[in-house]
């Protein structure tokens, strides 16, 4: 007897401190209160597991711990809610002594998911023992912090490739090349923003000791889902070159048109394919185009791995160089 009184009390104390949903309907949920974000929220419900919730729907709710609520109009409060009439709830600020009745239309959002960096580290080898002997190694390494108005990306990336005749003992690179590269991007709304840019590049193979092409522009935010994410950009680059055998140091004012793609196949492969090209505008035949298009194949939750294939085009190459430059990598990644 005295048994299952314990297990009656601890059952009395689950259903007390779970949070509460109420519905227009009249009918009501226990469990916890995760998230509110646009106008649905998420329930962990203590029978029947993850819910989505249209808020239109709920009469009124409650917790039992603190929610992080941003209302409408910008103020954050952190506090218990007590449920209300119908449409409204009932929070205690930090600033005021009386609890405040605050609508639930007047809910921007709860718990909402705190900023951080994504990105990941992509690296390939292959090394070749014989008659020839080669070694060609590439890395790249990207990271993106996305808040409600701003976005930020930060890019670098690595090639090499040498090859030695064991017959005549003579070495060759025949790629030597690396970049720095970010990006700040301010929603003026949800999907139109501006952009400033800046590139840092070397190419030794190509004669290239240095090119840097900072700009500013407008882009379009078409599509951002997790299966589903694609932009479009315009503006103005400035370009700074500096190639060497013979010196030349050339300086211009460029247009610049861009876009990025990367799109979910199923739940462990996805592609990508970006597409930008930077022309002269005092002299149109000059231009400058990279591209790239890949896969990408989860092995784990954060080891995956990469193909992709690459094309930069210089329309205006450094003497006795080619104006096309093709390189096809795969490499094994890690996400964070």
């Amino acid at each position: 007897m005295k048994k299952c009184w314990i297990v009656i009390g601890c059952v009395s104390a689950l259903l007390v401190s779970a949070d509460q949903v109420e519905f227009k309907s009249g009918d009501r949920l226990s469990g916890t209160v995760k998230s509110v974000a646009g106008g649905k929220m998420v329930f962990d419900s203590a029978v029947a597991g993850p819910l989505t919730l249209k808020m239109d729907s709920i009469k009124t709710f409650a917790t039992d711990n603190p929610i992080e609520i941003i209302q409408t109009n910008g103020v954050v409060v952190v506090q218990k809610v007590v449920a209300g009439a119908e449409g409204v709830v009932i929070v205690q600020s930090e600033e005021k002594q009386q609890p405040t009745t605050l609508a639930l239309a007047d809910i921007a959002t709860v718990n909402p998911e705190k900023v951080k960096w994504v990105g990941s580290i992509v690296a390939g080898a292959v090394l070749t023992r014989g008659n020839t002997e080669s070694s060609t190694a590439s890395v790249g390494a990207e990271a993106m912090r996305r808040a409600e108005n701003s976005r930020i990306y930060l890019g670098a990336g690595y090639y090499f490739a040498n090859q030695r005749d064991n017959n005549t003992r003579e070495n060759s690179t025949s790629a030597d090349n690396w970049f720095l590269k970010g990006k700040y991007d301010y929603f003026f709304a949800k999907q139109f923003y501006g952009y400033a840019n800046m590139k840092y590049e070397k190419d030794r193979i190509a004669y290239l000791d240095m090119r840097v092409t900072p700009g500013v522009g407008l882009g379009y935010q078409w599509v951002e889902r997790a299966d589903l994410n694609f932009f479009t950009e315009a503006g103005l680059t400035y370009a700074h070159e500096v190639y060497t055998d013979p010196d030349d140091t050339r300086d211009y004012m460029a247009a610049r048109a861009a876009y990025h793609l990367d799109y979910a196949l199923n739940a462990y492969v996805k592609g990508f394919h970006n597409f930008e090209i930077i022309p002269n505008v005092e002299e149109y035949e000059s231009f400058l185009i990279y591209t790239d298009v890949g896969i990408r194949a989860d092995l784990t939750a954060r080891i995956f791995l990469e193909a992709k294939a690459q094309m930069a085009y210089n329309s205006e190459p450094s003497d006795n160089r080619e104006k096309k430059d093709l390189r096809y990598t795969l490499g094994l990644g890690w996400s964070f």
